[in-house]
């Protein structure tokens, strides 16, 4: 039996981080969780982690202290099998033996200019996030857009995310197009100026963010209707996250991809490694399933039974 777990997801109280949800915004949400597409079930706003399900069925209802809540099923994957690919790698499915779902985050359309996003979560103010985005524009001559996103986590660990063209995602090498020779003569200057953009970006935003101990992630994102490809690197080192995207590096993902494709995938996550080297950790199919590396599967894993052990004990303590 699919197991199903029906929680508050939001409501119309202060959060811990201070922000009110109007009863519209609770309503916007609606489309999200009730839609063909829908929302991941992770796990502590942990990009790495596989999720575990889908959250669906939402509903608002007013309470007795007049305060308007937004409810949803947590509905978890029950279903598990072993794909082993050409190359040998051994990999984990998790989906649901009843009903599609397909990830709402998977088949963005392509984007024209680059992208920086960030959570203020992890800034003491908005001017520090400026501040980044001004000595980036004095640095590089890419034009980019800004853009923020929110956690519902007392602090999450401080993520930014780069997204990216077409044309730089090629030029990269992640992705195998052909570039006309016309283009091409134009887009080198391009690549340099990115390489200055993340330089700058990582450098000052390593320097601002809290909690200062905690490790930063950089996420590279490529969104399109065919496959998103989404690369993670975690780091306390500015010139890791540089090192991680020359073309000698990036070249194991495309040569990856091709071994991935048969798998219908939607989104494809890759995560730089210890090793310093671009490794598939998992993807999201176009069924609504999860599939990846057995690690990735046994690290979220392992931090849930945490999860649960600390709650277990702090309950016992206050009993």
């Amino acid at each position: 039996m699919i197991r199903k777990d029906k929680y508050v997801v939001s409501s119309t109280h202060l959060d811990s981080q201070g922000y009110v949800m109007a009863k519209s915004a609770l309503e916007s949400m609606l489309p999200q969780l009730n839609g063909d597409r829908k929302p991941r079930l992770g796990l502590e706003h942990v990009r790495t982690y596989p999720p575990f399900g889908a959250i669906m069925n939402g509903e608002i209802s007013k309470g007795q202290d007049e305060h308007y809540y937004l409810t949803a099923e947590m509905v978890y994957f029950d279903k598990q099998e072993f794909i082993t690919l050409k190359d040998g790698t051994k990999l984990l499915k998790e989906s649901f033996s009843e009903g599609e779902y397909p990830f709402i985050e998977c088949g963005d359309n392509e984007i024209e200019k680059i992208s920086i996003a960030t959570d203020p979560a992890n800034f003491e103010t908005h001017n520090e996030i400026i501040e980044i985005h001004n000595a980036v524009r004095q640095e590089s001559d890419l034009e980019f857009e800004t853009n923020f996103f929110g956690r519902k986590s007392e602090l999450p660990d401080p993520e930014t995310i780069i997204t990216i063209t077409k044309i730089l995602a090629t030029t990269l090498g992640i992705i195998k197009t052909k570039i006309p020779e016309k283009i091409g003569e134009a887009i080198g200057e391009d690549l340099a100026q990115f390489y200055k953009l993340v330089s700058k970006l990582t450098i000052e935003t390593i320097k601002k963010v809290r909690p200062s101990n905690r490790p930063k992630s950089f996420v590279i994102s490529y969104p399109n209707t065919e496959c998103n490809i989404e690369l993670v690197i975690t780091t306390h080192k500015a010139d890791r996250v540089l090192n991680s995207l020359t073309k000698e590096k990036l070249q194991t993902i495309a040569d990856k991809m091709e071994l991935l494709i048969n798998l219908e995938p939607e989104k494809i996550q890759f995560v730089y490694n210890d090793n310093d080297c671009w490794e598939f950790n998992y993807l999201l199919s176009k069924n609504g399933s999860v599939i990846g590396i057995i690690k990735s599967f046994d690290e979220r894993n392992q931090r849930y039974n945490e999860i649960l052990e600390k709650q277990n004990n702090e309950e016992k303590g206050n009993s």
